[in-house]
């Protein structure tokens, strides 16, 4: 899959580490006491806390299992308990690597939590990755395993057995963002219900690529899934670091499998005390040092120096320009293109009510023919103008990976927003015909008048092609904003029948649709839908052919079916009126 690809063709220098001892689940008995690693300041200095087994935990048939703990020594007394970000940290006992803290118990005490078996999360390390990264072998230098950064000697004690039927909640993942304003990120929260945990925390507007970045058991690091002017991602602890492989969280980040995420370096800010058992550590991410892989129920999996496969995207707002990165996921892609389109004309705008905008896209993809899907069109709303900014732009990509036959490459997405506090808004007032006899293939002007809000009127002429297979005498038309659909066409709407068409090219065909829907600051013209009988339909097409072939006759060339009349405007036409044409037989 060639994308824009963070290719990792250079030897890469990351070090290497040794796979700890491990005791499995099995072996873990109660009482035994344990040390878990983690970093809890913005010194970065790696901290221990002491950590005693209470019981293991079988959470059902084919469920996970996780172990009961409790925390105590000096960090903890200083955090009041554990912290959302520590999940992760690495837990030891006897020098054996046990697992990682993930989860606390409800209404207990923020000192009692689970642990995740090792044993479950090394199983990530096994599962398939589809996505395909880089056309290169990609090699590693192989250096001599780290040992750990500290002895690990516990004593064993006894303990109690913990009932299999206790409730508890898993830690929800606290994504922190950057770069959205407060209705960017509820636009955010709104599109991904799954982001609904968020916390403000800087991040790196330029991050970096590191080749030869490092990562230790209980390092803060972080998983985003956008970099750049925007950012949403979320911080935790590193449980086992092998060679460039690593393991961390202890839970899911978005539960969504094999995944392509970035994986950033984190510096931890500080920690802050809520509620017994909500307290936060906070880390900010920084550049990007590898790829997670998997997102799984006991964990996150990824890979050092491994990048992932990216879209860049643009947005301009007026003379405000915003650059990210978005780590390809055909899952994600279109709403969090969406996002930050709102985001960026949210936070350049400051207000979005009463107000228009104009959006134009382009989508760099091999899904269509010339690789480029590109779409111009105006929006106004009394209340919030970019949640109908984005609409095309979100269906554009929707299409885009929606693709059944083969997955489409999308190499870049620009976004132009040109924002006014303005309602550019107009009705249809009437419509005459400049000629009072037509014929039937003829072309007549139409003079249209044009009531904008509150502005002076404005008259415009708009030519219409009278259709071969119009009848003598009144022929009525509908004149309605391109994004209206008058009431006697949705009457006149029959059952769709089922395409023979394949699966190919329905998909191009969507696109197309697409690119000639009318716009919203369009003058469209149709004929009046009236319900006709099969006998009459028949007569129109014979009657069509037969004035077709006369003009073909006498050296002239016309369309048996003209497509419905368009002009452009500086409004929105918010209305639909009627004309009605005199058609002298041809």
């Amino acid at each position: 899959m060639f994308r824009i690809l963070l290719l990792v063709i250079l030897f890469l220098h990351s070090t290497a580490f040794a796979l700890p001892p491990i005791m499995p689940l099995a072996e873990v008995q109660n009482g035994m006491q344990g040390t878990a690693y983690t970093v809890v300041a913005n010194s970065g200095a790696l901290e221990s806390f002491n950590v005693r087994i209470v019981g293991t935990l079988q959470n059902g048939k084919g469920a996970a299992n996780y172990i009961l703990a409790e925390a105590s020594g000096d960090l903890i007394n200083r955090t009041n308990g554990i912290l959302q970000g520590m999940s992760g940290s690495p837990v030891y006992i006897n020098g054996k690597l046990v697992g990682a803290v993930s989860a606390g118990f409800k209404e207990m005490t923020p000192r009692t939590f689970l642990i995740t078996p090792i044993e479950s999360m090394l199983k990530i390390w096994g599962m398939p990755d589809t996505f395909v990264i880089n056309p290169y072998k990609e090699k590693f230098d192989e250096k001599p395993a780290k040992e750990l950064r500290e002895n690990i000697d516990e004593e064993i004690f006894d303990k109690d057995e913990i009932s299999a039927e206790e409730n508890f909640t898993e830690e929800k993942t606290v994504f922190i963002y950057n770069g959205f304003d407060s209705a960017g990120l509820n636009y955010l929260k709104n599109t991904f219900p799954d982001f609904q945990q968020m916390t403000l925390a800087a991040s790196n507007s330029t991050p970096n690529l590191k080749y030869d970045a490092t990562l230790y058991n209980g390092a803060p690091f972080g998983v985003a899934v956008v970099c750049g002017d925007f950012s949403v991602a979320a911080t935790g602890t590193a449980t086992l670091v092998e060679n460039n492989k690593l393991l961390g969280f202890g839970h899911p980040f978005t539960h969504t499998g094999n995944v392509n995420f970035f994986m950033t370096d984190a510096t931890v800010i500080g920690t802050i005390a809520g509620e017994p058992g909500n307290g936060m550590r906070v880390a900010s991410v920084g550049n990007i040092i590898g790829r997670i892989n998997q997102d799984r129920e006991a964990g996150v999996g990824g890979i050092l120096g491994q990048f992932p496969s990216v879209i860049p995207i643009s947005v301009i707002v007026n003379d405000n320009q915003y650059n990210a990165l978005m780590a390809y996921n055909e899952n994600l892609v279109a709403k969090l293109s969406a996002a930050i389109a709102y985001g960026a004309l949210s936070k350049s705008a400051d207000s979005l009510a009463e107000s228009t905008v104009k959006v134009a896209f382009d989508i760099k993809t091999d899904a269509i023919n010339g690789g480029s899907f590109s779409r111009e069109n105006i929006f106004y709303s009394p209340t919030d103008v970019g949640q109908l900014a984005v609409t095309e732009l979100l269906t554009a990509l929707s299409l885009v990976t929606a693709n059944t036959t083969a997955e489409s490459n999308i190499f870049g997405i620009d976004i132009k927003i040109d924002y006014e506090m303005d309602r550019k808004t107009a009705s249809l007032v009437k419509a005459e015909p400049l000629k009072k006899l037509v014929k039937p293939g003829e072309t007549v002007d139409l003079k249209v008048t044009l009531q904008p809000y509150r502005k002076p009127a404005e008259e415009i002429i708009v030519k219409y092609t009278v259709p071969l297979a119009a009848r003598e005498g009144k022929f009525t038309l509908d004149l309605h904003g391109g994004g209206l659909v008058p009431v006697t066409q949705v009457q006149a709407a029959g059952v769709v029948m089922p395409s023979t068409k394949s699966p190919a090219e329905l998909y191009k065909e969507k696109f197309s649709q697409l690119l000639r829907s009318n716009k919203n600051n369009e003058i469209v013209i149709k004929p009046s839908v009236v319900a006709k009988t099969e006998k009459e339909l028949k007569e129109d097409i014979k009657r069509a052919r037969k004035i077709l072939a006369q003009l073909e006759k006498s050296g002239k060339k016309l369309p048996a079916n003209q497509p419905p009349s368009k002009v452009s405007t500086e409004y929105i036409i918010d209305n639909v009126i009627q004309c009605t044409l005199n058609v002298d037989e041809f």
